[in-house]
């Protein structure tokens, strides 16, 4: 088949059965939200200063949008990388591709 012939086929995102796997992927997903915040909150009020936890936030936030991108290349499939997802899709892409794999029944 020519490139141009191939049928575009996107990937269904799994779905996410079971209280721990729900737990996991919203553990997950405040965790990648919310630490920045926690983390200059509490540099903040540890340093007295707020220029410093402010650039802890933005440190935070660098490294927050490190993880998101590694859990997209580990997770969402090559030809759909040019689509836009959200965090969340993104965590329960990654937890039921990686973490929560359900055997297929024969």
């Amino acid at each position: 088949m020519i490139e141009e012939e191939r049928i575009f086929q996107i990937e269904v995102m799994p779905k996410i059965k079971g209280f721990w796997c729900l737990f996991t992927v919203y553990a997950i997903y405040l965790t990648i939200v919310l630490a920045p915040f926690l983390i200059a909150i509490f540099s903040w009020q540890y340093s007295h200063s707020i220029w410093i936890g402010f650039l802890f936030f933005l440190f935070c936030m660098l490294i927050s949008g490190v993880v998101v991108s590694k859990l997209r290349v580990g997770s969402i499939p090559f030809v759909q990388r040019e689509m836009n997802y959200s965090t969340i899709a993104i965590v329960m892409m990654y937890v039921g591709k990686n973490i929560c794999i359900e055997k297929l029944e024969e």
